[in-house]
């Protein structure tokens, strides 16, 4: 087996990576949750991108030259550990949409939220997936057979890829907020003349055109 350039691979991943989340959050979009009033929560899976990351991170190794079995690990494990993180963002946001508190009519139609939804306000329970504790071993058990005799190159060109991905969350997460959100739904305590006006009842959230996600771009400058 040839000796893989680890060093050289970890430089690639860093890249697709960074250029991967990058395309992910430009394609993001919002859909679902539930709006109360002029209350908002982002459910887990109403956070979204027409993405597949997984992909994408795929591509952009191959482009890196780095060999098939290698990409196709790291994809799948870099674009896992990024679903898990997506998949179960929630977020709550009291005061959302101020106008869904009393809308005079049986219906809400789409409303701009008043102010943006904060990534670090909200929390996920895949968000373990993109610590260095934990992605580290499982890259290094998924890449070990593809090492051949040097693992110390493995070792170390995964605990520097994997430190530098939760690094380059950590600083974008701090940062990073959902704008472009709209609130809409029923108004069942409508009944006009007595009840002119009533709050959103089960309504739901979705985005404007555009990317939902504003912010730095993700990845930490080496």
């Amino acid at each position: 087996m040839a000796t893989m350039d680890w060093a050289a691979i970890e430089n690639a991943a860093r890249v697709a990576f960074g250029r991967s989340v990058n395309d992910w959050i430009v394609a993001s979009y919002v859909q679902g949750g539930t709006v109360s009033g002029p209350n908002a929560q982002l459910t887990p899976g109403s956070l979204k991108s027409s993405v597949d990351i997984e992909q994408r991170l795929l591509q952009t190794l191959t482009i890196g030259r780095v060999p098939a079995p290698v990409a196709q690990t790291i994809a799948r494990e870099l674009g896992r550990a990024w679903r898990a993180w997506a998949d179960g963002f929630s977020v709550n946001v009291p005061g959302a949409y101020p106008k869904l508190a009393a809308v005079p009519g049986p219906m809400a139609p789409p409303t701009p939220a008043s102010s943006a939804f904060p990534i670090a306000r909200g929390a996920s329970a895949g968000e373990y997936r993109l610590t260095a504790a934990m992605l580290s071993p499982q890259l290094v058990t998924a890449l070990r057979p593809l090492a051949g005799r040097d693992t110390s190159g493995l070792d170390n060109a995964v605990k520097s890829l994997t430190s530098w991905v939760e690094a380059s969350f950590r600083d974008w997460k701090l940062t990073a907020q959902i704008v472009g959100v709209k609130g809409k739904g029923p108004i069942p305590t409508y009944a006009p003349p007595y009840v002119p006006v009533g709050p959103v009842v089960m309504g739901d959230n979705i985005s404007g055109p555009g990317q939902v996600i504003a912010g730095p771009r993700f990845g930490r400058t080496i």
